[in-house]
């Protein structure tokens, strides 16, 4: 859950293109929200020792369990906050000669049918909410497997202390 919340506040923070300071909020809370997710595996390995693969494994589940609450996060933006001002800034910024000249570019680089700025905002105009949800689904459980490995790699098997009992005695002399 918080690493759900977390994303979601992202989310919104990243889009807040208006304020340089809100967005790198956000940017700032997902990778606070790595952090967390990694300190929350390292206690439950220390609490519950188990294999690195259950810990991925966990790790995985969690990040799909907050992708899920980020995309309702994400729906609710889009249906009553949004009012198509993500499409209306995206297509300003295609008018900019630089986005132009990094499209044409791009085309250069791609192989087969050369799609045109204008059959492209004329496709982004066309998208409905639920297309774009279908996308942003997709692209959080994509996200999820990279986010998961990151967060889970550095956890370590707990250290047993002595309170634990290593199998092992001291001599007292």
């Amino acid at each position: 859950m918080p690493i759900g919340c977390l994303w979601s506040a992202s989310f919104y923070g990243i889009y807040c293109s208006g304020s340089p300071l809100l967005s790198m909020l956000g940017t700032a809370m997902f990778f606070f929200s790595i952090y967390l997710l990694y300190r929350q595996l390292t206690n439950y390995r220390r609490l519950y020792p188990s294999t690195w693969l259950h810990i991925w494994c966990l790790s995985f589940v969690t990040c799909l369990l907050a992708g899920l609450l980020t995309d309702a996060a994400q729906y609710a933006y889009f249906l009553f906050v949004d009012k198509g001002r993500l499409f209306s800034q995206m297509s300003e910024a295609m008018k900019s000669e630089e986005y132009r000249d990094a499209w044409q570019k791009f085309q250069e680089m791609m192989p087969g049918r050369k799609l045109e700025l204008e059959e492209m905002q004329e496709m982004m105009q066309n998208l409905s909410i639920r297309d774009l949800m279908t996308q942003l689904i997709f692209m959080n459980a994509i996200m999820a497997l990279p986010v998961s490995l990151i967060a889970a790699l550095p956890v370590r098997p707990a250290s047993p202390t002595s309170s634990q009992g290593d199998g092992t005695m001291e001599s007292k002399n």
